[in-house]
């Protein structure tokens, strides 16, 4: 597995709470911006101060940041039971785009989208979607088969991207659009099957 990067992105002690519990799941989300503009975001954020961190962030070159040690929290989904027994990772992915007249295609704020990074498929009604690269989902299965050995959490991520209310519940890995209703993050294009079996795949 590559190097993790704790220095680059590390955030305050302010920025996530000092207890630590036992991690049930790992949480995976997409950014839903361009690049890494996520993290500037978050830095500027309620003057710095922001608890909203996630744990990992994965950029689309595959590189892996850790913005804080793993047995701490944050308020990342905004759910305190679900915030505490999980770590959250987010891969650099802007999610639903629309088509605008320019043959662009934008997200929700108005990045725009590399065209050649572009994938038509409808999902709770969305359309076009940022795909995800190769050097990101082998980074985040390398950092998922880690993560579940270091804190006992079952290598098996749940098998749907939609909302169920027993989300809670689940060992294993599962997808913020698993605890909010009507999210469509992480996206379709991210291929659950896949992932399971390379999760299970030392070779891979």
């Amino acid at each position: 597995m590559q190097a993790i990067d704790d220095i680059t992105y590390e955030i305050k002690e302010v920025n996530r709470h000092k207890t630590q519990s036992p991690k049930t799941q790992i949480v995976l989300a997409t950014s839903l911006r361009k690049d890494n503009f996520h993290i500037t975001r978050l830095q500027h954020k309620d003057f710095g101060n922001s608890k909203k961190w996630n744990t990992y962030s994965i950029s689309r070159e595959g590189t892996i940041y850790e913005h804080y040690d793993p047995k701490f929290h944050s308020d990342f989904l905004g759910i305190k039971e679900a915030d505490k027994q999980s770590i959250s990772i987010v891969l650099e992915n802007m999610g639903c785009l629309f088509s605008v007249p320019s043959g662009k295609y934008i997200n929700w704020i108005n990045e725009v989208c590399e065209e050649e990074h572009v994938v038509e498929k409808s999902w709770l009604g969305y359309n076009f979607w940022e795909k995800f690269t190769d050097e990101q989902i082998t980074s985040t299965v390398e950092l998922c088969r880690m993560l579940c050995e270091e804190y006992g959490i079952p290598k098996l991520s749940i098998d749907f991207h939609h909302y169920h209310k027993d989300t809670l519940k689940f060992r294993g890995i599962v997808f913020r659009s698993n605890y909010i209703e009507d999210s469509s993050d992480i996206n379709p294009l991210f291929d659950i099957p896949k992932f399971n079996e390379m999760l299970h795949n030392e070779f891979i």
